[in-house]
C-alpha cells in the first residue's frame, strides 16, 4: 500500500504554484504574490489536516522538481474532501499520475469502507470529466450545482 503521508515542504508547494499547470491555473488564486502567498497557506493548512485521519502525496519528476500534490481530508461522517494541485509537468508525466491515482484510490478503498468523496467539474471542461470518470468517479447528476457537475467516488462497504 502507498505510505499515508509524505513530506511535503512549503517549498515543494511554491514550485508548485509559481509553475503551475495551465488546466488547474483557473482554480487556484496565483495571478500575483500576495494570492500566491494565501493558496500557499490554504495548501499548507488542507495538509495539516490530513493528518487526521486522510492522506496525502505528492510526486516529483526524475530531476527531483515537484509535479503534484494530491490530499483527502475528512469533512464527515464518512465524508472525505480532496485537493489535487500539479505544475508545468503534468504535460509530460500527467498520464503517469492518473494511473497512479487510480491505483492508489483502489487501495484506499480498503481503508476507508463506505466513505466517499466528491469533486465539481464545469459542465463544458470535458478533459475534467473524462479524467474524474477514469479516475473512477461517477456522475450524480442530484449534486449538481449550476453549470458544475458533481462527481463523486464511494468506497463499497466491504
Amino acid at each position: 500500500m502507498s505510505e499515508q503521508h509524505q513530506e511535503i515542504s512549503a517549498a515543494d508547494i511554491l514550485y508548485i504554484l509559481e509553475n503551475p499547470w495551465e488546466k488547474l491555473e483557473w482554480e487556484w488564486k496565483l495571478a500575483n504574490e500576495s494570492e500566491r502567498q494565501e493558496t500557499l497557506q490554504f495548501i499548507k493548512d488542507r495538509l495539516k489536516l490530513t493528518q487526521q485521519g486522510g492522506y496525502s502525496k505528492i510526486w516529483k519528476t526524475p530531476d527531483d522538481e515537484p509535479l503534484a500534490i494530491f490530499g483527502g481530508y475528512k469533512v464527515g461522517d464518512k465524508k472525505y474532501a480532496t485537493f489535487f494541485v500539479s505544475s508545468k509537468h503534468m504535460k509530460k508525466y500527467g498520464m503517469q499520475i492518473s494511473f497512479d491515482m487510480r491505483k492508489i484510490a483502489r487501495e484506499l478503498v480498503v481503508q476507508f469502507k463506505g466513505c466517499s468523496t466528491s469533486q465539481y467539474a464545469e459542465a463544458d471542461d470535458t478533459d475534467r470529466i473524462s479524467w474524474y470518470r477514469f479516475l473512477g468517479y461517477k456522475y450524480k447528476p442530484e449534486g449538481d450545482i449550476g453549470n458544475k457537475r458533481y462527481f463523486e467516488y464511494v468506497s463499497p462497504d466491504i
